[in-house]
C-alpha cells in the first residue's frame, strides 16, 4: 500500500491484494457482529468426573448445597435426559422432573455412586407402603378375604392392580383411595389438583424445599438433610393432628372464626403448644432417620417402625429400642445435651423427677401426665353416596362413589386415659 501526495492532501492507493485483504476483514468483523447478535455462544461444560455436560451451557441455576453442586453433578445425572448435544429436542428427551419419584428411583437418586442402599429401604418404609392403614381398613369394613388374599397390599400394589375386579369392588380400597390417597411417597408431584400438587414425590416429598420460598428464578431448589418441620406437616396433620398440636393449632369444629387457614381451608385455633416446639425442636431433631426413611424391614404399622420414647433421651439412654444410637447427643463439662439438626442449638436433657419412678406412676407413660392438650371428635362417621363419583387419588380419574366424613362435636381437651401392654397412654381417635 502507498500513500501519494496531491496537492498537499495524502491519499492510499490500493494494490489488488491489499483490497482483497480488506474485504476479508471487513466480511470477518461483520460475521463477528451478526454471532454476537444472532448466535449465541455455549460453554462447554467438564464435571469433576471429567464427563461433559452441555446442559450447564443453557441451565445457569444456583445449586445451593455442595453435595448436589452444578460442577460435580450437573443435570443429566439426576434429571437424565441426553447432556451430549445442544439440541433442544434431543437434550430434553427422556427428561425427568422429579427424580425423587419412586418410580425412577433406580435411575436417579439409587445410582451406584449415590444413595443405592436407600432406595430399598425407603420403598418398604411405611410412608411408602401405607400398609397399617390399608389393611386396617380391610378390616374395618370386614373385607379380611381380600387381606388373605393380598397379604402384602401396599400402595404401589393399588398401582399395579388398577383394573382388577375384587380390588375395584372393594369399598375399604375405594374410600382409601379417594380419601387416603395423597398422603404416601408414590404420590407423582404435580398430577393432583389444587393444594394437592405438592404431596408426594418420593425422596422430594421430605428432602425439598418448597419452591415458594425461592423468589429468585436463578436458584435451584433446595434439597437437604435437615427436614423442616412444615414438610413434616404437610401430611401429618389428619387423624391424630399431631403436626397442628405440636405447633399449638387446634381445627376447630369449622363453625366459627379461626385464627388461621389451613391450605386446605380448615380453621386452625391457637393453643399453648408442645414444649418441644417451644424450644425449638424440628420432627427430625428426635425421629431418627431409620423410623422415617426406613430400615430395610418391612413393618405393619406405625408401632412396630417407631424406636424412640421420651425415655430414649431423659433417661439418658441415647440408644433406640432397636439398638440404635442417637447421633446428635453431645456430653460436655456443662452437661448432656440434644443437638438440634436444623439449628445447631444445645438442648439440655434432664432426668425426670424422683416422682416419676415412685410405685404410684410406674405404669403411667410420660405422655399420659405431660401431654396436656389432644383434639378429641366425637360421632366421626363417613357417609358413601354410590349415585355422585369422587376422584381417585391413586387411580387419577372420577370413578363412581362419593365419600364425605362427618362428626358430632370436636373437642380439644385432657386426653381421655387407656391402657396397652400395662402402661397408661393416652387416647386419641384416629
Amino acid at each position: 500500500m502507498k500513500f501519494k501526495d496531491t496537492k498537499g492532501i495524502f491519499r492510499p492507493k490500493f494494490s489488488r491484494v491489499s483490497l482483497i485483504l480488506f474485504c476479508f476483514s471487513l466480511l470477518g468483523i461483520g460475521f463477528i457482529l451478526l454471532s454476537e447478535r444472532f448466535f449465541k455462544s455455549y460453554e462447554v461444560v467438564i464435571l469433576t468426573s471429567g464427563k461433559i455436560e452441555l446442559c450447564l451451557s443453557c441451565h445457569k441455576e444456583i445449586i445451593q448445597e455442595k453435595a448436589h453442586a452444578r460442577e460435580v453433578v450437573g443435570c443429566a445425572s439426576c434429571h437424565l435426559g441426553n447432556p451430549l448435544t445442544l439440541d433442544f429436542k434431543k437434550a430434553h428427551e427422556g427428561i425427568i422432573k422429579n427424580p425423587g419419584d419412586l418410580r425412577v428411583i433406580e435411575k436417579t437418586c439409587g445410582q451406584a455412586n449415590c444413595h443405592p442402599s436407600d432406595v430399598p429401604k425407603v420403598k418398604r418404609s411405611l410412608m411408602a407402603t401405607n400398609y397399617g392403614i390399608i389393611h386396617r381398613l380391610l378390616k374395618v369394613f370386614s373385607e379380611e378375604e381380600v387381606s388373605k388374599k393380598y397379604s402384602h397390599l401396599t400402595v404401589e400394589s393399588l398401582y399395579r392392580l388398577e383394573g382388577n375386579p375384587q380390588i375395584k369392588k372393594s369399598l375399604a380400597l375405594d374410600y382409601y383411595r379417594k380419601l387416603c390417597g395423597t398422603c404416601h411417597l408414590w404420590v407423582e408431584k404435580g398430577k393432583l389438583p389444587d393444594f394437592l400438587k405438592e404431596r408426594g414425590g418420593g425422596c422430594s416429598s421430605c428432602h425439598l424445599v418448597k419452591k415458594e420460598e425461592f423468589k429468585d428464578k436463578k436458584l435451584h431448589p433446595l434439597l437437604t438433610k435437615a427436614i423442616p418441620l412444615r414438610n413434616c406437616v404437610e401430611c401429618h396433620n389428619r387423624s391424630g393432628r399431631i403436626g397442628f398440636t405440636y405447633q399449638g393449632l387446634y381445627e376447630n369444629e369449622q363453625g366459627g372464626i379461626g385464627e388461621q387457614v389451613w391450605k386446605d381451608g380448615r380453621l386452625l385455633s391457637k393453643i399453648p403448644p408442645d414444649i418441644h416446639f417451644e424450644k425449638g425442636l424440628v420432627c427430625v431433631d428426635c425421629h431418627t432417620r431409620e423410623e422415617t426413611m426406613g430400615d430395610g424391614n418391612f413393618y405393619k404399622n406405625i408401632s412396630e417402625a417407631l424406636e424412640i420414647s421420651c425415655e430414649t433421651c431423659h433417661l439418658h439412654r441415647f440408644i433406640t429400642s432397636k439398638e440404635r444410637k442417637l447421633r446428635n447427643i453431645k456430653i460436655t463439662e456443662k452437661g448432656v445435651f440434644l443437638e438440634g439438626k436444623i439449628s445447631q442449638k444445645l438442648h439440655p436433657l434432664k432426668k425426670p423427677s424422683p416422682k416419676c419412678k415412685d410405685r404410684f406412676h410406674q405404669r403411667l407413660s410420660c405422655s399420659a401426665c405431660h401431654a396436656p392438650f389432644v383434639p378429641q371428635c366425637y360421632g366421626c362417621h363417613i357417609r358413601y353416596d354410590p349415585r355422585e363419583t369422587h376422584l381417585d387419588k391413586i387411580w387419577l380419574k372420577e370413578t363412581k362413589g362419593l365419600w364425605e366424613e362427618h362428626e358430632s362435636y370436636r373437642r380439644i381437651d385432657q386426653p381421655v386415659l387407656g391402657v396397652m401392654k400395662n402402661k397408661v397412654v393416652i387416647i386419641t381417635p384416629g
